[in-house]
């Protein structure tokens, strides 16, 4: 009876681990999957943006020196994204001056240090550490057989 109860906690608690472990694994899916798709606008190519220039279908622009690209809306109100070749912004810049649009600089979301390299190493830390720990605790505490 005491050998029933102590295999039903001890598959409990296999379930619980498991349970656990996809429970971590879907959060670290997720945020992956929230991280890379950041709503971002659709892609132009650089001459349909210097064409909307030329015509004076480009509204406002937002430059991002350090992924290389701008960030500009047409007058109905609908966001492009364009990347440009390195060195062009200088260019760029003056065309947005030619057109007298308006136009700002913001610093890239994708250099922030937590998500793109802390996070990602404190989550394999803490599954490593885990694992440790269930495996010392499950088969460290069993005694040492007398010689």
């Amino acid at each position: 009876m005491l050998g029933v109860r102590v295999l039903e906690r001890v598959r409990r608690r296999n379930v619980l681990y498991a349970i656990l472990l996809a429970a971590v694994l879907a959060v670290i899916v997720l945020a992956l999957q929230v991280v890379n798709s950041a709503s971002a606008p659709p892609e132009k190519p650089l001459s349909d943006l210097l064409t909307a220039l030329d015509q004076g279908q480009v509204v406002s622009g937002t430059f991002d020196s350090a992924d290389e690209r701008v960030d500009w809306t047409d007058p109905p109100g609908q966001r492009y994204r364009t990347f440009y070749p390195t060195g062009y912004e200088a260019v760029l810049v003056d065309k947005f001056h030619d057109a007298q649009v308006r136009f700002g600089a913001t610093k890239s979301a994708g250099t922030n240090l937590w998500l793109t390299v802390v996070l990602p190493n404190v989550i394999l830390l803490v599954l490593i550490g885990g694992f440790l720990w269930y495996a010392l605790r499950r088969y460290g505490s069993k005694p040492q057989p007398a010689t």
